[in-house]
């Protein structure tokens, strides 16, 4: 749980720091650094996806998962949740939202997202942790430049996700074999390129709705077993 802790204390830092820094950057670089950074989420996502070895299940898991996703709305309770700390920290700026969302999104979804936690809790093993610790406090804090302090909300949100997949590690380790694993994660890495298409506003996309595709592979190697 170390790790995951200080996960959240550098995406904190990272936020508060991006503050003055975006007094420093016109706003052309933090448009450029945005995209670049974006660039650079959507190539990690690509990487990822190519791992799996069950397209049709990603294909599958994708596809309802989107669709159970668009049924409860998650995206719209996301938002909803941004626009409630933007009225209670009177953020009259829409940046808010979105830098809330967008943070939300690149720093809870993604194979490191979820192999991270599970590593450190099952084999002890911090090295996928370590690496997304550094990516999180990077995209903080460029994201918090570009968004404000929607990004820095994120953060404890982030570290419940994190925390609960690496206290729900030992319970499910019977089931999280390295195929479940591998694909997960890939289906993961699908929404970081969809998150990165969204972000460069290539086209609109509810990412935050097709979270419940994550689900599909582990629920596939449960009922019909994949190793």
């Amino acid at each position: 749980m170390l790790y995951v802790i200080l996960d959240l204390v550098g995406i904190v830092i990272a936020s508060l720091l991006s503050q003055p820094l975006k007094h420093v950057l016109t706003t052309t670089q933090t448009s450029a650094m945005l995209d670049a950074a974006t660039l650079c989420v959507g190539i990690i996502g690509i990487q990822g996806a190519i791992t799996t070895k069950q397209p049709l299940l990603m294909l599958v898991s994708l596809v309802f998962g989107t669709l159970v996703g668009y049924w409860l709305d998650i995206d719209g309770r996301f938002t909803g949740v941004g626009h409630v700390l933007e009225r209670r920290l009177h953020a009259a700026n829409e940046d808010f939202v979105a830098g809330f969302v967008a943070a939300l999104m690149i720093e809870c979804i993604g194979s490191m997202a979820i192999i991270g936690p599970l590593n450190e809790a099952l084999s002890h093993n911090p090295d996928i942790m370590l690496m997304k610790i550094v990516l999180d406090v990077l995209a903080s804090l460029i994201y918090g430049a570009a968004f404000g302090p929607g990004v820095l909300f994120a953060g404890p949100f982030v570290f419940a996700y994190e925390a609960v997949i690496y206290c729900a590690a030992a319970a499910l380790h019977p089931f999280l074999t390295t195929a479940v694993i591998t694909e997960i994660g890939a289906v993961g890495s699908v929404l970081l390129v969809a998150l990165a298409i969204d972000v460069l506003k290539i086209r609109k996309l509810k990412v935050a709705n097709m979270l419940p595709a994550l689900l599909g592979p582990l629920l596939y190697g449960l009922l019909l077993g994949l190793k």
